[in-house]
C-alpha cells in the first residue's frame, strides 16, 4: 500500500475530513484531534498495511507509522485540504489533564524538530570547544553558536506563532506578542531602571528563552480576538481587529501575565529542584525507567515546558539527566528480542527499530516490539531505572534540549568543562543498555521451537473441542450477530454461549496474536492450525475493561492452559453480547474441515 492509499484508508476509517479538528505529526506518529473519537475502529486501523500501532492518549488519536509518517502526513494534507473549525458539532468532552496535554503537544509538536536540531548543534559545539578543536572566539564558533541558540533565545516568538496557530489566532499577531516581550529596548529594565505604562509600574523581566509567558499571552489575545470578532467592523476589520488585539494584549502581557507566569515558573523550577535534591538516586529509580510508560500514555507532555523552563531559569535541567538511560534500555531490549526470536519478521523489525532507538527515535521499538511482547518492556523499565540510579548518584544534568540516545551525550557536557556528571551519564546509558539486554535475553521472550510450514500432503488431524475452549452452549456461527462471523468471512468454526469466565487453549501451540483490547486471541497449533477466539460482539469498544489476559504474545501454550478471563456478567451489564466465535482462519490450507456437534476436525 503506497502513501496515498494509506492516507485514503486512514481518513476513511477515522470518519473523513468532517471528523477532524486538527492533525499534526511527530517523528513517527500522525496525531489527530477528532470531533468524535467513537468513530474510528482501532483494530481496523491497526491492521492496515503500514500501520504499526494505534494509540489514544492526551486527547489525541495517534497512528504510529514509523519512518513513513512525513510522506503519509503530506498525503493526508493533500486530501483534506484546509481544516476549518466546526463549532456546530458536539465535541467529545475531555478531562482537564487531557485538555492540557493536548494543548501543550499541539503547540510544541510543530517545533520539536527544530528544537532538537538546535540542541544537538549546541551539544556538538560544546564537545568541539571542550576538546580544544574550536575556539569560542573563532568566527565559525560564533556563527554556529548563533544558529544553535537562536531557537531558545527567540523562543517566545516561535512559540507565539505556534500557539497562535493552535488557538486560531493570526500567527503574525502571535509572533508580535512574543517579540514584544523580548524587544531589546525593554530588556535592560529587567535588571535596572524603572519602566511605567500609562503611569502603571511595569515589573519587567527577561523573557528570552521563556516558555509560558508567550503561550499564556497569546491565549489571552485569542480570547480578545474572539470578542472583537463580533464587532461590526466590516471593511476595516483587516487592520482594526489586529490593532485592537495587540494594543490590549501586549500591555496586559507585560503588566500582568508575564510577571505572574514568570514567578510561577520560578516556583515550579524550585519545586523540581527540591524534589531532585531530596534524593537524586531515588529520583533516578522512580523516574528513570517509568518515564517510558509516561511517554506511552502521553503524560510526558506535561513535563516538557518544565524542562525548558528550568534551562531558561538556571541553565540546565536536573531531571532530564535521570532519563538518559531509558532510551538505551529500550534499544538493548529490542536488540535482545531480535537475537532471541525465531520469527524472521520480528527479528528484522527488532534490529531496525533498535538502531533508530539508539539515535533517539523510540516509538517504532516501543509500539512495534516492546509493547506487544510485554516482558521486554518490563526489562526496559528496569534497565532505565538502574541507569537512572547511576545518573542520580553522579548528579548528571542536561544543559540543552535536543536528541536522546547517543545524540543526547553532547547535551550533558558542562559548558565549563567535562565533569563527573558527564561520565555518570555515559555510565547510566551503558548500565541501562546492558541490563535491559540481559533481562530480555534471559527472561524477556518465550517462544516455542520453530515449526516447519504445514505441507498439504502431510497427514494432519487436529480436533478442536469447543467445550474445551470455554464451557457453554455450542451453536452455529449463524447465531453470531456479526456478519463477519455469521457469514463465515473470518473462517469456519462454531460459536459458544459461555457459562464460564475462563477461556482455555484447545491444543498445544503458541499465541500468535493478542489484541491490546484483550477481547480476542489468535492461536496456532503445532500442526499449523490457526484459531481465532473472539470473546463477545463489539467488545473491542470496552478497550480491555472486564478482560484479564493470562498469556503473552508469542508464548508457547499447552492444551488446557488458561488464556483469558472475562467478567461475563459485567460485559453483559454494559450491553454487549458475550457469544464467542471460535474459527479456523486458515481453513483453505487443509483438505478437510469436518463439523461435529461440539467439535471441529481439521485434516489433510
Amino acid at each position: 500500500m503506497n502513501n496515498q492509499q494509506l492516507a485514503t484508508e486512514v481518513l476513511k476509517e477515522i470518519g473523513g475530513k468532517a471528523n477532524i479538528e486538527s492533525v499534526t505529526h511527530c517523528v513517527t506518529r500522525l496525531r489527530f484531534v477528532l470531533h468524535d473519537t467513537g468513530i474510528p475502529n482501532k483494530e481496523t486501523i491497526a491492521s492496515l498495511d503500514g500501520v504499526i500501532s494505534v494509540v489514544e492518549q492526551g486527547g489525541q488519536y495517534q497512528i504510529v507509522l514509523g519512518n513513513r509518517v512525513n510522506d503519509v502526513y503530506e498525503a493526508v494534507l493533500q486530501q483534506v485540504g484546509e481544516l476549518k473549525e466546526d463549532n456546530t458539532r458536539e465535541k467529545t468532552k475531555k478531562s482537564l489533564f487531557d485538555q492540557f496535554t493536548t494543548t501543550i503537544s499541539g503547540i510544541f509538536t510543530p517545533a520539536l524538530g527544530a528544537m532538537a536540531a538546535s540542541g544537538t548543534i549546541k551539544g556538538i559545539l560544546t564537545i568541539l570547544s571542550v576538546a580544544g578543536i574550536l575556539s569560542e572566539t573563532s568566527g565559525t564558533y560564533i556563527v554556529l553558536y548563533a544558529l544553535s541558540n537562536a531557537f531558545f533565545y527567540f523562543m517566545p516568538i516561535l512559540l507565539g506563532a505556534s500557539a497562535a496557530n493552535y488557538f486560531k489566532l493570526n500567527s503574525y499577531v502571535g509572533m508580535l506578542i512574543g517579540a514584544s516581550l523580548i524587544y531589546p529596548t525593554l530588556l535592560p529594565y529587567a535588571t535596572e531602571g524603572s519602566l511605567t505604562f500609562l503611569s502603571i509600574p511595569v515589573n519587567m523581566m527577561d523573557y528570552t528563552s521563556s516558555v509560558f509567558p508567550a503561550i499564556i499571552a497569546v491565549w489571552v489575545a485569542s480570547k480578545i480576538n474572539g470578542f472583537v470578532q463580533n464587532w461590526p467592523l466590516k471593511d476595516l476589520r483587516f487592520m482594526v481587529q489586529p490593532l485592537i488585539v495587540l494594543l490590549v494584549s501586549v500591555p496586559l502581557a507585560l503588566l500582568v501575565v508575564g510577571p505572574i507566569i514568570s514567578n510561577l515558573s520560578s516556583l515550579m523550577a524550585a519545586l523540581v529542584n527540591n524534589v531532585y535534591h531530596f534524593s537524586p538516586v531515588l529520583g533516578g529509580l522512580v523516574i528513570g525507567g517509568p518515564w517510558i510508560l509516561m511517554v506511552m500514555f502521553g503524560l510526558h507532555w506535561a513535563f516538557i515546558p518544565i524542562f525548558l523552563n528550568n534551562m531558561a531559569m538556571q541553565g540546565f535541567d536536573p531531571v532530564m539527566g535521570l532519563l538518559l538511560a531509558n532510551q538505551m534500555a529500550m534499544a538493548g531490549a529490542v536488540v535482545a528480542v531480535g537475537l532471541r526470536t525465531k520469527n524472521d519478521k520480528t527479528k528484522a523489525l527488532a534490529y531496525s527499530t533498535g538502531l533508530t532507538t539508539l539515535i533517539g527515535v523510540s516509538e517504532p521499538a516501543l509500539y512495534g516490539v516492546l509493547l506487544p511482547y510485554k516482558r521486554p518492556l518490563i526489562a526496559a523499565v528496569i534497565g532505565g531505572s538502574l541507569g537512572g540510579v547511576i545518573a542520580g548518584f553522579t548528579q548528571t544534568v542536561q544543559y540543552s534540549f535536543g536528541g536522546s540516545g547517543l545524540l543526547g551525550i553532547p547535551l550533558i557536557i558542562n559548558p565549563a568543562g567535562i565533569d563527573g556528571g558527564f561520565y555518570g551519564g555515559i555510565a547510566s546509558q551503558a548500565v541501562g543498555l546492558v541490563a535491559a539486554f540481559l533481562i530480555t535475553y534471559l527472561w524477556g521472550i518465550v517462544e516455542p521451537e520453530k515449526r516447519e510450514a504445514v505441507n498439504s500432503k502431510e497427514s494432519v488431524d487436529t480436533k478442536i473441542n469447543f467445550q474445551e475452549v470455554v464451557q457453554g452452549e455450542v451453536v452455529p456461527l449463524t447465531e453470531v450477530p456479526d456478519k463477519v462471523f455469521s457469514e463465515g468471512l473470518m473462517g469456519q468454526g462454531k460459536a459458544v454461549k459461555p457459562q464460564s469466565n475462563t477461556f482455555y487453549a484447545p491444543f498445544d501451540g503458541m499465541v500468535t496474536a493478542l489484541f491490546p483490547t484483550k477481547h480476542a486471541i489468535g492461536l496456532t497449533s503445532d500442526q499449523g492450525v490457526e484459531l481465532l477466539i473472539h470473546i463477545g460482539v463489539d467488545t473491542v469498544e470496552l478497550e480491555g475493561k472486564h478482560f484479564t489476559t493470562l498469556v503473552e504474545a508469542n508464548q508457547a501454550i499447552k492444551k488446557g492452559q488458561p488464556l483469558i478471563k472475562a467478567d461475563l456478567a459485567a460485559i453483559q451489564a454494559e450491553g454487549y453480547a458475550t457469544i464467542t466465535p471460535v474459527v479456523v482462519t486458515n481453513a483453505s490450507a487443509f483438505e478437510k474441515i469436518m463439523n461435529e456437534k461440539e467439535s471441529l476436525i481439521v485434516a489433510n
